[in-house]
């Protein structure tokens, strides 16, 4: 249902019924993905009267649906003609040889076991699964990082759009599957430890049995000397010291336990050796985006705070009294917490730049500081006046950019015109019958 009415400025407000509003995004999702997530972005946007909060969790689970649908008409190449191999192995191996003939972290092989007679076999189905469940925590953590600071929706949403459609991030999400999950497991878990108090270690010990590297992240988040770095200086600069040192740890601990058994001497021969692979040199451009990011991130905390404090007094209800020093050691622990999480954001980059001999091992660990962005570069634009503006602006910027590389970049996926005039039931039935 829709209401007018008139304010002492006599600005017309609308107020919108956000059921009636979800139900029709909801149809008009399944008869056009494209078009229902327009009409939710639309309201997402707009000045008008409706719960936002609310269509933002439905908009997450149709742009995480949205994404996978995608992913889905992905042609399988390098990696993702990999993963599509080991899907198909469960046909032909019991669940213990299944995972001794994969010999990686466990977790996504077991899922692969459960769900393949589950999905019928359907790897396009499966890429919908875990595109899905992946960019549903991905977007969560972004969520929910974003109402403990306050930030306007219009942040939110743009932060969204940053994590859905930067080409780079995206086309990560169906070629390396397993840290991208790994690194989805990793944001939820920080955010929610960080900022609301909340261990979920399944979340870590799902992130770590996806994808091992992200073990570095999980330690990080849970090593607490770092939250009081200066209280703890001693303790601080041996863990830097220790990760500026790897590569020779890794060369001493070989010396002592490599003879152990053939995973402990691989792993350590892989840790204490210099590698290249097909990976390259560390590109110049990653130099620059470590520096953006950590800039910043340490230059918006102040101005968050400020923010914080001024948002929780006009949201204080009319005849309240708004208790200031209750509001002061809410922003000071908020600023604390920023502190924190960026400063594990610029530890790990400082480890990825100190163990640069090893240029594969810092190239794939670069691309967990992607899984930042979406929340730092929103940031920076918070600071400025027009902020809602700049965020729709950008957001469509994105989405071009994103089309963009969608018809013309490295991978192949289904034609636009497809992607923009399918149905929810065609993408689901074109996976039942394909791959």
């Amino acid at each position: 249902m829709i209401n007018l009415s008139l304010t002492k400025t006599t600005m017309l407000k609308v107020r919108l019924d956000t059921k009636e509003i979800q139900f029709f995004s909801t149809i008009l999702f399944i008869i056009n993905p494209v078009l229902g997530l327009l009409t939710i972005s639309n309201f997402l946007f707009s000045n008008w009267t409706v719960n936002k909060h609310k269509l933002i969790n439905l908009f997450i689970v149709f742009l995480s649906l949205f994404l996978g649908f995608i992913n889905s008409t992905k042609i399988p190449e390098n990696d993702l003609n990999m993963y599509l191999g080991h899907f198909l192995l469960v046909e032909e191996y019991g669940f213990y040889e299944y995972l001794s003939v994969i010999q990686k972290e466990p977790l996504l092989y077991i899922f692969n076991f459960i769900f393949f007679p589950l999905l019928q076999g359907s790897f396009s189905l499966y890429i919908i699964t875990i595109t899905f469940i992946s960019y549903l925590l991905f977007f969560q953590a972004i969520r929910l990082f974003f109402l403990k600071i306050k930030a306007p929706i219009s942040l939110l949403v743009f932060g969204l759009f940053l994590a859905a459609f930067f080409p780079q991030l995206f086309s990560l999400s169906a070629h390396l599957i397993r840290q991208f999950i790994a690194s989805s497991f990793f944001l939820y878990f920080a955010v929610n430890k960080i900022f609301y108090g909340k261990s979920k270690w399944w979340a870590a010990f799902c992130g770590v049995f996806t994808h091992g590297s992200s073990f570095l992240l999980f330690f990080l988040v849970s090593f607490t000397p770092l939250k009081k770095f200066k209280k703890n200086i001693i303790l601080n600069i041996l863990l830097i010291t220790a990760l500026a040192s790897y590569q020779f740890i890794a060369k001493i601990l070989l010396q002592l336990f490599g003879e152990l058994n053939e995973s402990v001497n691989y792993i350590l021969k892989r840790a204490s050796s210099e590698t290249t692979f097909d990976l390259g040199v560390f590109p110049t451009i990653n130099y620059f985006f470590i520096t953006a990011i950590v800039v910043i991130s340490f230059s918006s905390i102040k101005h968050i705070g400020k923010k914080f404090v001024k948002r929780s007094a006009q949201h204080t209800r009319e005849g309240f009294e708004i208790d200031t020093n209750s509001l002061e050691k809410q922003r000071l622990l908020l600023e604390n917490n920023l502190f924190f999480f960026f400063l594990v954001m610029t530890i790990f980059s400082f480890f990825i730049i100190a163990n640069l001999n090893q240029s594969e091992l810092s190239i794939r660990l670069f691309f967990y500081l992607f899984f930042f962005s979406p929340l730092v570069i929103p940031v920076f634009i918070y600071r400025f006046r027009a902020k809602a503006l700049l965020s729709f602006l950008l957001s469509v910027i994105i989405i071009i950019y994103f089309i963009n590389r969608l018809a013309f970049g490295i991978w192949t996926y289904a034609p636009l015109i497809d992607i923009a005039t399918n149905t929810s039931f065609s993408y689901f039935f074109q996976s039942s019958t394909s791959f």
